[in-house]
């Protein structure tokens, strides 16, 4: 049996500057099924996701949407709003061969 394609709409991240994990929030589509899920990354699978939105939206700059802010205890809060993106589309497939991902589902 061939399993469905896998893949997240990312609408946005967030992550801080000592943590080795990234949030994602977004929609995942999975074969008929499609549902807002958030994902728990590395941040070598989000350098994989950003390299990848750079590369579907040319005319954009994906480093002119991340906004950063320091927070009380010295470290900085990054985050990223990309559901105005033309194409915010990513195949889960090419995420989950650098590493497992975690999915929060409520």
């Amino acid at each position: 049996m061939k399993t469905p394609k896998t893949s997240v709409k990312v609408n946005s991240i967030l992550f801080e500057s000592n943590d080795s994990e990234v949030l994602i929030k977004g929609n995942v589509k999975a074969g008929p099924m499609n549902y807002d899920s958030d994902l728990i990354i590395t941040h070598s699978q989000l350098n994989i996701i950003l390299n990848k939105l750079q590369k579907q939206n040319k005319t954009s700059s994906i480093n002119d949407f991340i906004t950063s802010e320091k927070m009380y205890d010295g470290e900085i809060l990054f985050s990223a709003n990309f559901s105005t993106l033309e194409f915010n589309t990513i195949d889960l497939n090419d995420l989950e061969r650098e590493h497992p991902l975690k999915q929060i589902r409520a």
